[in-house]
């Protein structure tokens, strides 16, 4: 029952979950990571593999083409919530990212299709 049932006591009622879907987490696609670490190291940039958990539309994708993401910092760690909030130099650092990680691709050239 979880932490669901002291407020079922509590207030009288009966609650129960039903998940509705099981999202697995996308897989990033290898050399697409790499470029993104590349790209983001020398700008002195920190990085962090993270699965996405959160729906994002790169699941989908994955399922049928190489799928990276590049996530930027939120204040305190606050993201998909009203209170999210990101400097305008980490969005440019993100932006910048995203533009090294493309010159770094092109420059290696086409990759064979799935």
């Amino acid at each position: 029952m979880g932490g669901s049932g002291r407020v079922d006591g509590i207030e009288g009622v009966q609650t129960a979950c039903t998940p509705l879907d099981d999202v697995k987490p996308a897989k990033a696609d290898p050399r697409l990571q790499n470029a993104i670490r590349e790209a983001a190291r020398g700008l002195g940039l920190a990085t962090l593999d993270l699965p996405s958990f959160a729906g994002q539309d790169s699941q989908q994708i994955a399922r049928i083409a190489p799928m990276a993401m590049i996530f930027v910092p939120s204040k305190d760690g606050i993201s998909h919530s009203p209170k999210e909030f990101t400097s305008w130099e980490d969005i440019a650092n993100g932006a910048e990212v995203l533009y090294r990680t493309l010159l770094i691709l092109d420059k290696s050239g086409p990759q064979p299709t799935r």
